[in-house]
């Protein structure tokens, strides 16, 4: 009996750090993927639409598959985040995983993976795209409130048009048992129930700020509100120029709507 436990006791001692370092290992294969992906970049000297092509598929399906492990999605990423976009839910059940597929020009193409955790404890690993899409957005904030039906999730994303043209978005997602949710309609507009609010704008009006990428939605947890600029075209700046006045929305408890 002694021996048996003993050559269970050292079995668990030798498996347990495989099972930690599955994240890392993970983590150091995307970092490979990424290499590779700016290898053939439109961007650099070595430019293979082909080779560029084949490496974001190799990318994504890692990303997918590597993912649906549990341990990932606490998994801090650290070394990840300097190369790609990385956020996560204040709850730690909601990820977005964003990175520039390369294959661009002015406008840049965009893919991302969204991980979560379903009421059954199971985590999924998912994407609404895939490698057909040419443009897309990034995700670089993950917002959160709390309902009675459960934690809503605001994802801010920016689109990249061309050096000037840019754009911003935030869209309500819910995890809902084990289905994640991206078309969650709870903001309540002029037009009726909207899922997520967007603009464009000119980027060189607002060039000068310092954080990148330039956050034009913000999150006020204590208000439970969100709020963003008042765009306005001209004939000096037709793709929009971001002005101070804000447009705020605040929860309500059921719907987001906009606050006088």
């Amino acid at each position: 009996m002694r021996k048996i436990l003993l050559t269970v006791s050292t079995f668990v001692l030798l498996y347990c750090p495989v099972i930690a370092q599955r994240p890392a290992a993970l983590e150091t294969r995307l970092l490979s993927g990424l290499r590779n992906i700016d290898k053939w970049s439109n961007y650099g000297p070595s430019a293979d639409y082909e080779k560029l092509e084949a490496e974001n598929d190799r990318f994504k399906k890692e990303l997918l598959k590597g993912t649906k492990a549990p341990a990932t999605l606490t998994y801090s990423f650290s070394r990840l985040k300097k190369e790609m976009y990385v956020v996560t839910s204040k709850d730690g059940r909601l990820r977005i995983y964003s990175w520039d597929r390369q294959t661009g020009g002015t406008m840049h193409d965009f893919d991302s993976v969204y991980q979560y955790r379903g009421k059954s404890g199971k985590v999924h690993s998912w994407s609404a795209t895939n490698e057909e899409d040419s443009a897309g957005v990034f995700y670089h904030d993950l917002f959160q409130v709390d309902s009675s039906s459960g934690p809503i999730y605001l994802a801010v994303s920016t689109f990249i048009g061309s050096t000037s043209l840019s754009g911003a978005s935030i869209d309500v997602m819910k995890i809902d048992a084990d289905r994640l949710d991206v078309s969650a309609k709870l903001i309540r507009t002029g037009s009726g129930l909207q899922n997520s609010i967007s603009f464009g704008y000119d980027f060189f009006t607002v060039v000068d700020r310092k954080e990148r990428p330039v956050k034009l939605f913000r999150f006020d947890a204590a208000t439970r509100s969100f709020s963003f600029p008042v765009v306005i075209e001209d004939d000096k700046t037709p793709q929009g120029r971001v002005t101070d006045k804000v447009i705020r929305y605040r929860f309500n408890g059921n719907y987001f709507v906009k606050a006088s």
